[in-house]
């Protein structure tokens, strides 16, 4: 009896065909889609980008575009994105999105109303980057072709993901960025992608004296789920800092040795602590920073040192990085207290984990307090390392 039931079970699983299976041939795969609004009627402009697999297959000519973009209207998101197959002879699909692209003027009004589709849809999925266009309309982003990836999405979401090389932007993907609105205490902070001009050299065979280029260089800050302007990259540095985020980058200063000139160091891991503080009715915080570098460049130029020297010289330039990152910190919280007025650091979902009674009360004046509330920073900068040589050199004359 039990030999029947099992080979019944596996007949079921084999013969029994998929109930949802869609051939290629059928769907558009969507790996990028901006939202945007049309300035008379204000229905929302839904923008998808979408692979054409013959383009990308063996043997395919180069002049064929790996992507086509698709545009059309609707009340609702999803209403604009189904209009898209009024023009693409394709049923779109979204298990592969990697990047959504929203415009100023949506995130200007509230984005949390347009994301509802990508929480929902059952083709969605959280880990979709969420970037601003900032200065253009988020389709005008979708349209600049610049990179080695042949797709552009991706080289889009390549920009993303070369954060971890340096500091100065932070991008979010739609979870966090919905638990950060949705959350209590803390404003999100995601990319913004900006169309540069930059020149065509005659080794890319470019006919056009520039081309344009896509730039992440800026940072999205939000009061809940409206935008409020953006970081510039020396303060989205100081925001990366408190959050504890910097696992790579370079921070370059004066050198010691050789007036006019810099050494940089990199970094190699950070961690960060925010320590609140009541009392009397008013915030403070303790912001403490720790971060473990090692010495990658010095442009002045001096006979080598001994040892003694050396490492004087490096407790000098690990003070000197502690002070150039208490600034950058300092930068980054007066531009959140005083230009947005946006706890973007979460301040107050620190005092509400170690406070939860004060916060209760304490949360509906919490906008009202933030600009005014004190902080400490303590930073701790280590050189592990000095790489290959153990002191700067200088040509014998």
């Amino acid at each position: 009896m039990k030999r029947t039931l099992a080979l019944i079970a596996l007949a079921v699983l084999v013969l029994t065909g998929c109930w949802d299976r869609r051939e290629l041939n059928d769907i558009g795969i969507v790996v990028a889609v901006a939202l945007d609004k049309e300035p008379k009627t204000g229905k929302i402009i839904v923008t998808s980008q979408i692979i054409r697999p013959a383009a990308l297959a063996k043997g395919a000519s180069q002049k064929e575009a790996p992507v086509e973009i698709f545009s059309a209207t609707g009340n609702t998101t999803i209403e604009a994105a189904r209009n898209v197959t009024q023009v693409l002879d394709r049923r779109n699909v979204y298990f592969h999105t990697k990047l959504l692209v929203v415009s100023e003027q949506i995130a200007k009004e509230g984005i949390l109303s347009y994301l509802d589709v990508f929480s929902r849809g059952r083709e969605s999925r959280g880990y979709i980057w969420i970037c601003i266009a900032k200065n253009a309309s988020s389709r005008e982003v979708l349209g600049v072709k610049k990179g080695i990836e042949q797709i552009q999405a991706r080289h889009l979401v390549s920009l993303i993901r070369n954060e971890k090389f340096h500091y100065s932007s932070h991008t979010l993907n739609i979870l966090r960025f919905y638990k950060q609105i949705l959350g209590t205490g803390m404003n999100p902070v995601t990319g913004a992608l900006e169309i540069v001009e930059s020149p065509a050299y005659a080794i890319e065979q470019k006919p056009e004296k520039t081309t344009r280029n896509i730039k992440l260089h800026q940072s999205a800050v939000f009061k809940k789920d409206k935008l409020v302007g953006y970081l510039t990259p020396q303060e989205a540095q100081g925001y990366n800092w408190v959050i504890g985020k910097p696992k790579n980058g370079i921070i370059s200063m004066p050198s010691f040795l050789d007036p006019g000139k810099k050494y940089s160091v990199e970094i190699l891991n950070s961690s960060s602590d925010i320590i609140p503080s009541l009392e009397g009715g008013k915030a403070s915080f303790v912001i403490r920073v720790q971060t473990t570098t090692a010495l990658a460049e010095t442009q002045g130029q001096v006979k080598p040192l001994n040892p003694e020297q050396m490492l004087d010289l490096i407790k000098k330039a690990e003070r000197r990085s502690e002070e150039t990152i208490k600034t950058e910190i300092e930068t980054a919280i007066r531009a959140a207290q005083k230009k947005f007025n946006s706890d973007i650091f979460g301040f107050g979902n620190t005092i509400s984990k170690k406070y939860p009674k004060e916060w209760d009360k304490m949360k509906t004046r919490w906008e009202e307090m933030f600009p005014e509330a004190e902080y400490t920073i303590e930073v701790k900068a280590t050189i592990k390392r000095t790489e290959l040589t153990h002191s700067p050199m200088k040509a014998e004359e």
